[in-house]
């Protein structure tokens, strides 16, 4: 072959070899466009959109929720709902307020879980994270994914349900931050001035995003619980609502976390009369729980820690006035409900100790101080069993010694986890770990205890020779 017929047939073989570059470019971008078509979510016709009456229709029929179910909140129409009842006007004041004369309480209670029970959301209050790498929950349906989002508009959450190539996605923004975090948060978005609960929560044991606990199922998507006033009572201080509705409420008329109002009762004749009355050092026109018989003051924390179906609006109860004519509770020791530890249980769990039982005058506040951050803090509440039970009289000195001292609440008071509500998950099922409030015998929390007192004796003791040798060696 001659060199120009050479020439000729590497250059034909390279318009070859770049035609099919070209080729194969223009068949990846085509490809790849089409496998990534986007349209809104709503376009599906597999997606129902159901007003907050349907929702529940739904659940309490016992409906089984398909795998790929997608439920979406009804867009409303018409004018937004205002109530003409401001907080202030029934005395339920911002602590701010409180503080004027209570200072060093306020900023105690700032670090509470009360006080951040319920939150606006930012990169503080809003504890998952939004990193690439951990901003994805999948679900055992590969077609069907939620993605965490946030950028300089707010904050939200994604769901993606891919279907004959085509991506269908809606973004619904978080409005509301619910749970202090001491086990997780719950996250609700307005529709409208209606309130929902958001399908994506968070577990702090975990430190993921996860389903929402209790009717949500792995696989499916549901934005369109609707969100009742008995929620937000325990969750917050005061919601203005549409008493003919389910979940319509005044979307400005609101105050977040549970604040000093909820435990001292209306305070603006209160803080009225002081403001007159600057010398006075006696608490006028408030209620001091401590002054409260005990039934009254272990109320005060029932409205909230023990089951109940309400008997009254919300937001009306008053401290110092029977629990029962607001609440049907059942705080028997016998009653089903209260034999889990769920935190809504714990009135109920305390009330059947041997300790509550043989005590005339043991409370909610015996162990537990509002104005103080006392989260994880064992150590403090076993000082407090200890002003009636003496350490050398637990049967653990003998194998442990003073090592027990400060583990009262490990071995009385076990962490167990809360099989009321549970965690549906691609990997299997979550529950929370809450703490017991029956104090009692609990011989395998007690093995576990021992075990570990054992365990970190041994290990201070490695550490202390392995500190010991060096010096040793340098002789």
């Amino acid at each position: 072959m001659g060199q120009r017929a050479i020439i000729i047939l590497m250059k034909t073989s390279r318009l070859i070899l770049i035609a099919a570059v070209l080729f194969l470019i223009a068949w990846l971008l085509v490809s790849q466009r089409d496998e990534f078509i986007v349209k809104p979510l709503r376009d599906l016709d597999s997606v129902r959109e159901i007003a907050p009456g349907e929702w529940v229709d739904l659940v309490t029929a016992g409906h089984n929720i398909a795998p790929g179910t997608v439920l979406i909140p009804r867009k409303n129409a018409g004018v937004e709902f205002r109530s003409g009842v401001r907080p202030e006007s029934r005395g339920f004041l911002s602590p701010e307020v409180c503080s004027e004369c209570h200072a060093e309480n306020y900023r105690g209670f700032l670090t509470t879980a009360h006080a951040i029970t319920s939150q606006e959301p930012d990169d503080k209050s809003i504890l998952g994270s939004f990193a690439e790498e951990r901003s994805l929950l999948a679900t055992r349906n590969p077609d069907l994914w939620f993605k965490m989002l946030a950028d300089t508009t707010g904050f939200y959450q994604q769901l993606t349900v891919q279907k004959d190539r085509i991506h269908y996605t809606e973004k619904r923004s978080i409005d509301l931050v619910m749970g202090s975090g001491n086990h997780g948060q719950a996250y609700l978005s307005w529709e409208g001035d209606h309130l929902y609960q958001m399908h994506v929560s968070y577990l702090t044991e975990s430190d993921q995003w996860v389903n929402s606990p209790g009717m949500y199922v792995d696989g499916t998507a549901d934005f369109a619980r609707p969100v009742p006033t008995r929620c937000l009572d325990c969750h917050a201080t005061w919601f203005s609502e549409d008493s003919r509705t389910i979940n319509r409420f005044d979307r400005s008329n609101y105050l977040l976390g549970v604040t000093c109002v909820r435990c001292h009762g209306p305070g603006h004749e209160h803080v009225a009369y002081h403001r007159e009355h600057p010398g006075e050092e006696v608490g006028r026109q408030i209620v001091n729980p401590s002054g409260l018989s005990r039934d009254r003051l272990n109320e005060i924390c029932a409205q909230c820690h023990s089951a109940g179906e309400p008997r009254a609006p919300s937001f009306t109860y008053r401290p110092g006035e029977p629990l029962s004519e607001y609440l049907e509770l059942d705080l028997g020791a016998d009653a089903p409900a209260n034999e889990d530890p769920h935190s809504a249980n714990q009135l109920a769990r305390l009330m059947k100790s041997k300790c509550y039982i043989a005590s005339e005058t043991m409370t909610c506040i015996t162990c537990h101080d509002p104005h103080q951050d006392q989260r994880g803090d064992t150590s403090g509440f076993s000082r407090t069993c200890q002003q009636c039970h003496q350490p050398e009289t637990c049967r653990e000195q003998k194998t442990s010694g003073s090592a027990i001292n400060d583990r009262c609440v490990e071995c009385h008071m076990p962490s167990r986890r809360d099989e009321q509500v549970s965690i549906e998950m691609k990997s299997g099922t979550l529950m929370a770990l809450i703490r017991d409030h029956l104090i009692g015998k609990w011989p395998a929390t007690s093995d576990r205890v021992r075990a570990k007192i054992a365990a970190d004796a041994q290990s201070q003791a490695r550490s202390a020779r392995d500190t010991q040798q060096p010096q040793r060696d340098s002789r």
